[in-house]
């Protein structure tokens, strides 16, 4: 196996000349790197990673956080920031925390002793509860924020604007003549949720509908709590439209609406989601849903973090992505 020593003998040059070429120095000029490139590979050099990390404290690997794996969403965006990763040379470590709180701290007291280089969390949990444990986290490495704004702490947030997105779905449906409306919120516990709705409850006020009047149930981030949820809203009355807020959730009320209840979607009852993840345009019908652009918040959260975890002097940034109303068959 090739050591550095080997590639500084066969490309003339010295030790340090190598490392920098393998640290992206501008010390060194464009014929030297590409002479010491081409004998990198014609040696089939690979670089210590572990002894590289302990001089510099830098490992190129960063850990992503993540509520649960049931959610499709979340499967789409860890890929999408794997390939961001890999572009720049860094390693996403992914954990799933199953939404507690003790699970989650011990994935980053772990985390830090390993050296990653900065987080990204998924965090439907409110920033405000939890202000001197994040605190306490960027002291140690930096972390960029997804689902929520970052509430005035040291981190960069990213995420899409979910109140513009359901308002804009609300007043489509209004305009499609719906005034019975059905809506599956996710569990109270999570703030991107409740700025989701609050973009129901806005357009449903300025179009001087009765509030009050809409039937509200909850359920986690499952197609079967979509599905239960879907049932208690019909035991409560007949609303014409439902408005789930995220896709997983939607779909499985389309289930229980068409293979329980046997009703045509949407000649009886539209149905409409949030975050189009691929399966909502494989439903039939096809979703009716608020696109996030998956890909984009990827490449933001990582680039973002890889520029913090690279620059001392890098400055945070609060990112709000521009949501997409996407009409599809199961609103008509």
């Amino acid at each position: 196996m090739a050591t550095i020593i080997d590639v500084a003998k066969k490309a003339g040059v010295s030790r340090t000349t190598v490392s920098r070429v393998l640290n992206k120095s501008p010390l060194v000029n464009a014929e030297t790197r590409k002479n010491v490139l081409k004998t990198i590979h014609e040696l089939k050099y690979t670089p210590n990673i572990l002894a590289r990390s302990m001089r510099s404290r830098k490992t190129k690997s960063f850990a992503v956080l993540i509520p649960e794996f049931t959610n499709l969403y979340y499967s789409e965006l860890l890929k999408y920031i794997e390939i961001e990763a890999r572009k720049k040379g860094y390693l996403a470590v992914v954990c799933t925390t199953e939404i507690d709180p003790e699970r989650e701290k011990e994935y980053v007291l772990q985390l830090l002793r390993r050296n990653v280089d900065g987080f990204i969390f998924c965090w439907y949990r409110g920033v405000s509860e939890y202000r001197e444990y994040l605190r306490d986290i960027v002291r140690k490495a930096p972390v960029v924020l997804l689902d929520q704004p970052s509430g005035g702490l040291p981190i960069t947030s990213v995420y899409t604007d979910g109140y513009k997105g359901v308002k804009d779905l609300t007043n489509y449906l209004i305009n499609k003549g719906h005034r019975k409306f059905g809506v599956i919120k996710n569990l109270g516990i999570f703030p991107v949720n409740q700025n989701r709705f609050r973009g129901f409850l806005s357009a449903v006020e300025e179009n001087d509908l009765n509030a009050e009047e809409c039937l509200v149930e909850e359920a986690d981030y499952s197609m079967e709590g979509g599905y239960d949820a879907a049932r208690r809203l019909l035991l409560r009355g007949n609303p014409t439209a439902v408005i789930a807020m995220d896709d997983t959730v939607a779909i499985g009320a389309m289930e229980y609406f068409i293979n329980e209840k046997k009703l045509s979607i949407p000649g009886d009852i539209a149905v409409s989601g949030f975050d189009n993840i691929s399966l909502s345009r494989l439903t039939s019908p096809p979703l009716t849903t608020v696109g996030q652009p998956i890909e984009r918040i990827a490449a933001e959260a990582t680039s973002q973090l890889i520029n913090l975890v690279e620059n001392a002097s890098g400055e945070n940034r609060e990112i709000v992505l521009p949501p997409e109303l996407i009409i599809r068959a199961s609103t008509g």
